[in-house]
Order: structure tokens, then sequence, then C-alpha cells
């Protein structure tokens, strides 16, 4: 859920449709729509966010004999009382939130973060500030405050190693992989499952690959375990060359996964507007709803994809 196209396989890598493990880089495209930025800037000059925010240093940074930082629970609720009375922040925390909501990356993070084994986020917790390209970053945050949050939080290279050392995998090594491992076996795994041939070369763009394993007889509409097609992974990294190759073998246009997104929802979502345009020429159903009741028009405004709605709306009124 990457040159010109190097370009496209970055943006594609940020994608927002559920399914995909976590790459903290992901969110480096909303982020970077000039009223999010605006937004931020605006509730980084809140007080009662600075109230806040001083709060959750000050824990972080006289943890007690226990291992737990300290805190005033009922102070710290009320103060985030306060900051959620902030309409540049609900706003802003909306936007975020649908956006990640339809984010491929979403469905690693939860897991990640729900994972029972809480030693095994304290341990890598440990690891970053024992990394030395990491360490700096750390202590600037925690003695800088708010100011230092949102200078790393807008930049997409510190977002992502602090993403790979909590050993979260990107969304291009979750697009290689036939299996979304549950909590217990993500502790487990060493690297070397197997892969889906199809699946992969449609994520990376090798049409050649693509091509020898369909003539060897690999099932265009397999699915993985959380139910994606080569065609919905090929055209969410806008691999055009790689989608036609699938629709001509006959791939199902509007295949869904087990969040009822179509290729379509993916193309739009990740704002891959010539998937977009030949998925719609292959007869692609522009209404149909995911199981957030979006389709892929509301994806497409959802994202600010505002090429991709253009063509979405003008089919839509054919």
């Amino acid at each position: 859920m990457s040159s010109g196209k190097a370009d496209d396989k970055s943006s594609s890598s940020e994608s927002r449709i559920p399914g995909v493990p976590f790459d903290l880089s992901a969110m480096q495209d909303i982020l970077d729509d000039p009223s999010i930025k605006d937004l931020a800037e605006q509730i980084s000059k809140d007080p009662v966010f600075n109230q806040m925010a001083e709060q959750l240093q000050k824990s972080v940074q006289n943890v007690g004999p226990d291992g737990v930082p300290p805190m005033d629970t009922q102070q710290y609720i009320s103060t985030m009382q306060k900051v959620m009375q902030n309409p540049q922040f609900m706003t802003m925390a909306e936007r975020l939130g649908n956006a990640l909501m339809q984010d491929p990356s979403m469905s690693g993070m939860l897991e990640s973060f729900t994972n029972p084994n809480t030693e095994q986020i304290e341990e890598r917790m440990a690891r970053m500030k024992e990394d030395p390209s990491l360490k700096p970053i750390l202590d600037e945050i925690e003695t800088g405050g708010p100011a230092a949050m949102m200078k790393y939080w807008n930049d997409s290279e510190v977002l992502k190693k602090i993403g790979q050392a909590m050993g979260v995998p990107t969304s291009k090594e979750a697009a290689s992989s036939t299996e979304v491992s549950g909590p217990q076996e993500a502790e487990e795994e060493t690297g070397d499952e197997d892969e889906s041939v199809i699946h992969h070369t449609a994520s990376v763009g090798d049409v050649e690959g693509l091509k020898s394993a369909l003539a060897a007889g690999a099932d265009k509409d397999e699915e993985d375990s959380e139910g994606r097609r080569a065609l919905h992974f090929a055209c969410g990294f806008g691999e055009i060359k790689c989608a036609q190759v699938l629709l001509e073998a006959g791939a199902a246009v509007d295949a869904l996964d087990k969040n009822k997104n179509t290729a379509l929802h993916y193309a739009a979502g990740y704002g891959q507007k010539e998937c977009v345009a030949l998925l719609l020429e292959n007869g692609a159903a522009v209404t149909l709803q995911n199981l957030d009741g979006k389709t892929p028009i509301d994806v497409a405004k959802l994202n600010n994809h505002d090429e991709v709605l253009k063509l979405l709306e003008k089919d839509a009124f054919l």
C-alpha cells in the first residue's frame, strides 16, 4: 500500500490502504502538505500544547527506580483535554487520522504497538539510545522540547531510521512478502520466508519477471494473507507496465482485498494517475466502497490527489 519512476515509488510507499507494515517515512507526504505544516506551526505556538509536551519531556528525563517515568496522570489528562479544544489541533489530527487509516502501513504499526511483549519494545528503545546516529537526535528531543519534536516530525530520514530501529519493515519490504505474520510470529521471523514471485515482480516493476512467472503458470489473481493481489501492488506502487501485463492476462480489475479495497482504491490513495487511468479504461468501478465506506473518489479527496480526483469524477459522470 521512487528518477520519475523512483519518485513515484517513494510516494507510493507512503500509501494509504490498510494492510502493509508500517514505515514511519510514509507520513512524509501528508506532512509536506502546506496546510498541515501551517496547522503544525500554529499548534507549536499554543501554550497548552507546549505545557503537555513539557510534561512528557520531563517524564522521559526523570525515569523512576522501577524504570517507569513518573507522570501526574490527572494533570496530563486535564492538559490533553485543553489541547483537544484547539481547533487547529483537532483539524490536523482528523486529517492525519484520515490519511493514515488509508495507509497500507497502519496494520503493521498497530501490530507493533499492540504487541504484548513489552520487554521487546523496551529493548529496542534502549538500543535506539545506543545508536550513534539516533542518540544525538533523541538527546536533542529530550532537551529541546516541542521545537525539537516539530523539527524531526518533518524529517523523513529520521522517521525512517526510528522505524527501522523499532524493527518495523518498510513498505517495499512488506510488499514483497506473501504473508503478514501475527505478533508472536513477527518476533521469530528471520527474513527467509517464501516470497510470492508474482507479487514481488509486480511490486518492483520487473515486467519480464512477471511475464515469465505468468508464462510458467503463476496465478495472476493469487492472494496474500490480506487478500491483496498482484494488481493491487502494481497499481499502488505505480508500476503501470506490470499493471498492463496483469490486465492483459485477465486479472480481475475489481478484486477486493480483506478491507474491500480494489486496485483503484490503491492507485487513487497513492496518487498513481497513470494507473488510475489504466484501470478506468479497463472498466474499474469508481463507486465501490471499502470497509470504511470510502470509494476511490473519497480516498483521492482525503489525500489531496487533485489530478487523480479529476479523472475519477470525470469517469463517474460519464
